[in-house]
């Protein structure tokens, strides 16, 4: 993967990286006496307290010499002297979140669980720790949450704004930031995800609730979102073997129902497409995914290419990625072949980058509120991601990011270096005049969008952009021969 700035690492610094196994996991009607002398003898500095296989409770060092060293009574159980209930983070949470947790809550350490509430490390407190995290602690601070507490999701869409807008003073690429929005929206989805779970979990709907992963697609899919990303998700899970076909499809619905909602008021909006999980088309066992993809290359409707152009982008963002790793090769397979290649690409043939044969801008005259401005998104950045998607299936490049697809397709001698280097510029470059318009508006309290007034661009930007634009319309020009001039 393409390696990201100093900056932008400092936020997507992953907790599975720094946690450790400095700890004793232990049953919570052991006793007091056989505890210590378990944490003498494997030399470890926290127990932590499990009940029904679940985390329960944690003794630290600091607890046996306030509770424990002068008790009376050794044979008590460690459930006695533990803190109960525990503050933890899951491995998935990033680095700063475990950091912000222990700030707020003034600890020196926190266990780590994964998806199944089981403890897999735990995260110590130090120096070392913070300086990874460098000057960033106050945004840290602001964004850091309690874990059912929704209305704190909006903060951190809010803080976004705040981040773009200093990596952008610090010369920041434009991609690496759109990668960090991108890692920062994903955490919104799997706090309001959770909160999902615990409020559907309480209807009873179903006993045994299969294994399931939440898609995020689109440009969140690809880790390339920008300040105003609208929703494009499903779900996946596992046929259930247990229950009513009908129940588990409605507790995913009521599942769904409730994290969009949540979403969407944390500031991602719902989509206008209704690209969501709460569409039963985006929505469904990995059997009828498989199902409906396979209707959809078998009748290349312009509609139904259209439903494969929505879904290819797309990452798992919770649960099982196992269900959306198994169905990103069904759906590479399906693509690799000649004719369906054809019809994806005329699909996508007529979206040209925003430029006229004569050079000028082409700009919106049919929407009111845009009128006169370019669509920067839909007539620049799109076009160029679309061609290289397309040059990633047809030569077997499997990767999400298009910068990745960029560097694979180089190394496969399909974009030779001058290509390489024009493309991605183009891409950078394209992207940082929309984040960087997109930041403005935002600090003006206007609405965030797409469109750009190219009066607004300096000269040398101006010059820029049309020569990128002009480049993206030859690029697909060439990949329309590459692909195939006649269509079946």
């Amino acid at each position: 993967m393409p390696n990201r700035s100093n900056s932008v690492e400092l936020f997507t610094k992953k907790i599975s990286d720094y946690m450790s196994d400095d700890y004793l996991y232990l049953n919570s009607n052991i006793s007091i006496a056989e505890a210590i002398k378990k944490l003498q003898q494997q030399k470890k500095s926290v127990i932590l307290v499990k009940k029904e296989n679940k985390l329960f409770g944690i003794i630290t060092e600091q607890d046996i010499v306030r509770k424990v060293t002068f008790l009376s009574e050794p044979n008590k159980k460690i459930s006695e002297v533990m803190t109960s209930p525990v503050i933890f983070v899951y491995e998935d949470d990033l680095l700063f979140h475990a950091v912000g947790k222990m700030r707020k809550n003034n600890l020196r350490h926190l266990p780590v669980i994964n998806m199944t509430s089981q403890v897999v490390g735990i995260i110590h407190a130090n120096k070392a720790l913070y300086a990874e995290l460098g000057n960033v602690t106050n945004q840290i601070d602001q964004m850091t949450f309690d874990e059912y507490d929704s209305s704190s999701l909006v903060k951190i869409k809010k803080q976004q704004i705040d981040i773009a807008d200093r990596l952008l003073d610090e010369n920041t690429s434009s991609l690496d930031i759109c990668y960090l929005l991108s890692f920062l929206n994903n955490v919104i989805f799997r706090r309001s995800i959770r909160i999902a779970e615990r409020n559907v979990n309480a209807k009873n709907i179903i006993e045994h609730i299969p294994d399931y992963t939440v898609l995020v697609m689109g440009s969140g899919g690809r880790m390339e979102s920008f300040l105003s990303p609208d929703q494009d998700n499903g779900i996946i899970y596992e046929k259930s073997e247990k229950e009513d076909p009908k129940k588990v499809d409605l507790y995913f619905e009521e599942l769904a129902k409730h994290f969009t909602k949540s979403l969407d008021d944390a500031g991602i909006p719902f989509c206008k497409g209704n690209l969501m999980a709460t569409n039963p088309m985006w929505r469904k066992s990995l059997p009828e995914w498989k199902n409906q993809v396979q209707s959809w290359v078998e009748n290349l409707s312009e509609q139904n290419l259209i439903y494969v152009d929505m879904l290819y982008d797309f990452r798992s963002v919770f649960g099982k990625p196992e269900l959306a790793d198994e169905l990103r090769a069904f759906i590479f397979d399906k693509l690799i072949n000649k004719k369906v290649l054809k019809f994806l690409f005329k699909n996508e043939e007529n979206r040209q980058a925003g430029l006229t044969f004569f050079n000028n801008f082409i700009l919106e005259k049919k929407d009111p509120e845009n009128k006169g401005l370019l669509d920067l998104k839909g007539a620049g950045t799109l076009p160029l991601v679309e061609t290289v998607r397309i040059y990633s299936i047809k030569n077997r490049v499997n990767r999400a990011n298009t910068l990745a697809r960029i560097e694979e397709l180089n190394q496969l001698k399909v974009f030779d270096d001058h290509e390489r280097d024009f493309i991605e510029s183009g891409h950078r470059f394209l992207t940082y005049i929309l984040l960087k318009n997109q930041v403005s508006l935002a600090k003006q309290g206007l609405p965030i969008k797409n469109f750009i007034n190219p009066k607004n661009l300096l000269l040398r930007e101006k010059e820029l952009l049309k020569i990128y634009l002009k480049k993206i319309n030859e690029l697909k020009t060439i990949a329309k021969a590459d692909i195939s001039e006649e269509y079946l």
